[in-house]
């Protein structure tokens, strides 16, 4: 059912958007793809982004909190649900979201993972799309696919450009959505911490697998920038426009 829900439209769009494409590029193809993907899911994330900085933005009060309850574990987790609920805000929410994007992100993976191998295309391809001009050589062997980008790096193998690219693209996109003000407990430590443990993590995880992947990460997390910088720019504008009232 994954692969009939999932993964054979996404391949499927991915051959199409390979076939029309006038230099039948599979980087670029891959690049369009991604952009699609991360416009339609484009509502979830600002959903998933407007509830982090909801959150953010109590962090003063969760440290006053913290002072207060001395400890109290029990009393600490009454208070901050009493501040959630006072703030209408579930700390469940930046969650949900995520959760909705997670089957479609890993039918992805699996799509760019399944692609470089040539047969995958008679066994997942519409019978509309097996027909294409691109596609059809292909199926039927008279044409080797070449999965690279503009014929100078193999996507079907790892690639350390867009291994780098994956993981400094995504240490950017964490460090951008961290508060100025950083708290100073262990936790808050600790999530400081990953900010540089993940993307190493990226880059060795990048390395392991084909380039398309690490393409792919890449992309979506320059597109994730973009979209955090709108976030931040409108929190800015909102501040400054409660701040003349």
């Amino acid at each position: 059912m994954f692969n009939d829900l999932l993964v054979k439209p996404l391949f499927n769009l991915l051959a199409y958007i390979y076939a029309v494409l006038p230099l039948h590029d599979f980087g670029l193809a891959v690049i369009v793809l991604t952009i699609i993907i991360r416009i339609v899911l484009w509502p979830l994330v600002n959903k998933q982004l407007h509830s982090q900085r909801a959150i953010q933005k109590l962090q003063p009060e969760m440290a006053r909190i913290k002072k207060e309850a001395a400890g109290d574990r029990q009393k600490e987790s009454q208070m901050v649900m009493e501040l959630y609920k006072e703030k209408e805000i579930s700390p469940l929410a930046p969650m949900l979201p995520l959760l909705i994007q997670m089957p479609v992100l890993i039918a992805l993976f699996v799509v760019l993972k399944d692609i470089v191998v040539s047969s995958n295309f008679a066994k997942l391809s519409y019978d509309f799309v097996a027909s294409m001009g691109a596609i059809a050589p292909i199926i039927h062997g008279t044409t080797k696919f070449v999965p690279s980008f503009f014929g100078l790096v193999d996507l079907a193998k790892p690639a350390l450009v867009f291994a780098l690219t994956a993981a400094a693209t995504q240490f950017y996109q964490t460090r951008q959505i961290q508060p100025k003000q950083q708290a100073t407990d262990a936790q808050a430590q600790t999530m400081n911490a990953m900010i540089y443990v993940f993307p190493v993590l990226t880059l060795f995880i990048g390395l392991s697998l084909p380039g398309a992947l690490a393409l792919f990460w890449t992309v979506t997390s320059l597109v994730a920038i973009f979209q955090q910088h709108l976030i931040l720019k409108k929190d800015v504008e909102d501040l400054e426009k409660g701040g003349k009232k």
